[in-house]
């Protein structure tokens, strides 16, 4: 693998529905779904949760939403870089985004839409299938998930490098085989891990990390990243299920870096 700069995926927020706090969640972190991807001084961000708090990037900023339930754009509330009028912020995601987000941040529920912050976010869409070139040196692809409401799977693709980003997803056998095909061979799957095997809720739209590995497999990943973890699943608990999974994936821990060189 050749070409360009490091890329530096960092794991800012690992939990799903709800931020958790306290000393049962210390290890592993309360924040809710936000990977920043940093390349040279560029950073590009997969969704926009609790763990988007705090971010500091420079210059030109780029957010993929994978949807707009509240777990993954509730970070936007604070986000300081949405206060700078000379910041550019560009917010990526289905047909319909600026309306649907509007529908979650902004009256009667929250004082302001994310277009009437100071920076003046734009929204541009992204459609299933289609490549599109967010960054000269990145390429983002949409595939449609299976989540209540609608969701969308990310590939990221650049500098001989990608990375495929499957937040919220229940795949059965059909869309397990085109998520395969999809992830073929990239560099690291990240993964929905909501549930376990033993909690698993049919039609809730989510994911254990056993059908992570699965699909590592099945795509030829070179590593899978577990994250979206339940509120339920404390420190504790989720170190029992990695060492039950035996180093077969990585579970996502908050300040986690990964580098793809």
């Amino acid at each position: 693998m050749t070409g360009g700069d490091v890329w530096r995926v960092e794991v800012r927020g690992v939990r799903g529905g709800a931020p958790r706090s306290g000393g049962r969640f210390a290890r592993f972190g309360g924040h809710t779904s936000c990977i920043a991807l940093h390349r040279g001084g560029e950073t590009v961000v997969l969704d926009a949760g609790t763990g988007l708090s705090g971010l500091e990037p420079e210059g030109e900023l780029h957010i993929l939403l994978s949807h707009v339930h509240l777990d993954h754009v509730l970070g936007l509330t604070d986000f300081a870089a949405l206060s700078d009028p000379g910041r550019k912020l560009v917010l990526w995601g289905a047909a319909g985004l600026r309306e649907t987000l509007g529908r979650v941040i902004g009256p009667p529920g929250w004082p302001l839409r994310v277009e009437e912050y100071p920076a003046g976010a734009e929204f541009r869409e992204l459609r299933p299938g289609e490549h599109t070139r967010i960054r000269p040196w990145l390429t983002v692809t949409a595939m449609e998930s299976r989540h209540p409401g609608g969701s969308l799977i990310y590939k990221l693709r650049g500098d001989g490098r990608s990375l495929v980003y499957t937040p919220d997803c229940e795949p059965d056998g059909a869309l397990m085989e085109r998520l395969a095909a999809f992830a073929r061979e990239t560099d690291l799957l990240v993964w929905d891990a909501n549930f376990t095997e033993d909690d698993f809720r049919p039609g809730w739209g989510h994911s254990t990390w056993r059908r992570g590995v699965e699909a590592g497999r099945l795509s030829g990943a070179g590593r899978v990243l577990m994250t979206h973890y339940s509120g339920d699943h404390d420190d504790d608990f989720l170190e029992g299920q990695e060492r039950l999974s035996g180093g077969a994936c990585i579970f996502a821990r908050e300040g986690m870096v990964i580098e793809l060189d």
